[in-house]
């Protein structure tokens, strides 16, 4: 038996087990694919998942204070932002809002929206599933998908890429995840076809933990949430190295890096990527809108200098040029950033192209299989 093998005899005492029907990941069709080995490129290179258009919205808020006691709370609590993406061929325009959790205190109760330090645990927990940390629960009520581990097997995760944290800390970014709500509105347009989408979610569905006390021996359970459970279910992820993502020490990095694994699908030295920085720091939340003063543009100019230098030392890009955009009085009004892709990370691209292509088979072989078998019944 695995030792990480999730039962009902282990799960946490808040999970009731009535009706209940445990599977592993190696049991349900859609999870081996999700946990699926991955044998191309460099072994050092640990695969993880992401879900495109999920982690391409600014889900997560970038200022310097995002934890409050309740009385001194802003009177605003939600962040609200602009979806606007293009992603493969079809054009996302919208809005999402992010809603805090309110966490329980000693002396007082706190509110607290998800940022920098939640978005790192998520990843992590994402990588975890994606080794096989994660189960399908069936009960009266429906389907789940649900990540299990221990807590210091995540802090191991997050230790790897140097972003342990403490125990309490790390406790309290899971709250937070479980507790943020995320609301989105948005359409897409495709080939002149526009749908409207609507939807409302936490971070990550409930999550429990087991009366044992202690990073070694507590077990935690996290449900994955709709959006997340229906990607895996209609192999809408795409793989990325989560040790090169998240090494960085700054987040605008390892954001940036998953954004390039994402959209850079057609990698070679010869092809560039291409951005203005005032419309990446919206999409990355570090701003709201276009209407930022010359100090605030100085300030994210040299925040994505010093990302382009982590990009240039990790061996992820070669090189980067930047032009400044000027307005009719000459003045700068923003920068246009063409960024040039090394051999190693084209590499990187081509090898998760592998991947994903393996992927595609497996599931268009395992959808003809159920279909034979429907005929056949």
């Amino acid at each position: 038996m695995r030792k990480n093998k999730l039962t009902i005899n282990n799960l946490p005492e808040t999970i009731s087990t009535k009706g209940l029907v445990v599977q592993e990941a190696a049991e349900v069709e859609q999870l081996k694919l999700f946990t699926d080995v991955h044998f191309e490129g460099l072994k050092s290179n640990s695969l993880s998942n992401t879900f495109p258009l999920y982690d391409l919205w600014s889900r997560f808020v970038r200022v310097k204070t995002t934890i409050y006691p309740i009385r001194q709370a802003p009177e605003r609590l939600v962040n609200s932002r602009s979806i606007s993406d293009k992603l493969d061929g079809v054009e996302y325009t919208g809005e999402l809002q992010i809603s805090p959790a309110v966490i329980k205190g000693k002396e007082t109760d706190y509110v607290a929206w998800p940022s920098d330090r939640e978005e790192k645990v998520e990843r992590a927990l994402i990588s975890l599933a994606t080794k096989g940390n994660i189960s399908k629960i069936n009960n009266a009520s429906g389907t789940r998908y649900a990540i299990h581990f221990k807590m210091n097997e995540l802090n191991a995760e997050l230790k790897s890429v140097n972003q342990s944290l403490s125990y309490p800390d790390l406790k309290e970014a899971l709250l937070i995840l479980s507790g943020s709500q995320l609301s989105f509105n948005y359409s897409t347009n495709s080939n002149g076809e526009v749908e409207t989408n609507e939807a409302k979610m936490p971070y990550l569905g409930s999550i429990h933990f087991s009366g044992k006390k202690g990073p070694s021996t507590q077990r935690c359970i996290v449900f994955l949430n709709e959006y997340m459970a229906q990607q895996i279910e209609t192999v809408s992820y795409k793989g990325y190295y989560f040790n090169q993502a998240q090494q960085f020490k700054r987040t605008l990095s390892s954001w940036l890096t998953t954004r390039l694994y994402t959209l850079f699908r057609y990698a070679s030295p010869e092809k560039t990527y291409h951005f203005m920085l005032v419309r990446i720091m919206i999409k990355f939340g570090s701003i709201e809108s276009e209407d930022i003063t010359e100090n605030r543009l100085i300030a994210i100019r040299r925040n994505m200098t010093s990302t382009m230098k982590d990009l240039i030392n990790a061996g992820i890009l070669e090189k980067y040029d930047i032009a400044a955009v000027k307005d009719d009085e000459g003045k700068v009004t923003d920068y246009k950033y063409t960024l040039y892709p090394t051999e190693g990370f084209c590499d990187e691209i081509v090898s998760l192209n592998k991947h994903a292509k393996k992927i595609r088979i497996k599931s268009n072989t395992t959808e003809e299989v159920v279909e034979t078998l429907l005929i056949e019944q």
